[in-house]
C-alpha cells in the first residue's frame, strides 16, 4: 500500500508543477475580469444614481446635471471599462483557442495520423484494374 501512496503523491506533486503556471494565470486573468467588472458595475451604478435617477424628478434633475463634467467623466470611464472587459475577454478566450489549436497541430501523433490518413487518401486514388471493373459494372448496372 505505501508504494501506491508513494507513487500517487509523486504524480500528484509532478501535476502541480505543471498546472501552476496556468493556474496562476487563470487567477491573474480572472482577478483583471472581476475587477474590470466592479469598475463597469460602480460607474454605471454612480451614473444612474447621480446623473439620472429614477422617476420624474430623476428626468427633471439629469436634465441639469448629465451634462455636468462629473457625469460626462462617469460616462466615459463606465464606457471605457465595458470596452477593456469585452475585450479582455475576447482576447483570452482567442488565445486559449490558438494555443489549444497550435498545441494539437503540433503534436507528433496528430501529425502521424495526418500522414496516414494521407497515404490511405493516396492510395484509394491509385485505383487498381480489379476496382476499375467493379466500377464499369456498377456503372452499367446504374444505366
Amino acid at each position: 500500500m505505501l508504494p501506491i501512496l508513494t507513487s500517487l503523491w509523486t504524480w500528484l506533486s509532478a501535476l502541480t508543477v505543471v498546472c501552476t503556471p496556468f493556474i496562476e494565470m487563470g487567477v491573474i486573468w480572472l482577478g483583471w475580469q472581476v475587477g474590470l467588472g466592479w469598475l463597469a458595475w460602480s460607474t454605471a451604478r454612480f451614473y444612474s444614481s447621480n446623473c439620472a435617477p429614477p422617476g420624474t424628478h430623476g428626468f427633471v434633475s439629469s436634465l441639469f446635471t448629465m451634462g455636468s463634467p462629473v457625469c460626462i467623466g462617469t460616462w466615459f470611464s463606465h464606457a471605457t471599462f465595458v470596452i477593456a472587459y469585452i475585450t479582455a475577454f475576447v482576447v483570452a478566450v482567442l488565445l486559449i483557442t490558438l494555443w489549444l489549436w497550435n498545441r494539437v497541430t503540433q503534436d507528433s501523433t496528430v501529425k502521424k495520423l495526418q500522414k496516414e490518413l494521407a497515404t490511405l487518401q493516396g492510395k484509394m486514388k491509385d485505383t487498381s484494374p480489379e476496382l476499375e471493373q467493379t466500377q464499369h459494372v456498377s456503372d452499367e448496372i446504374q444505366l
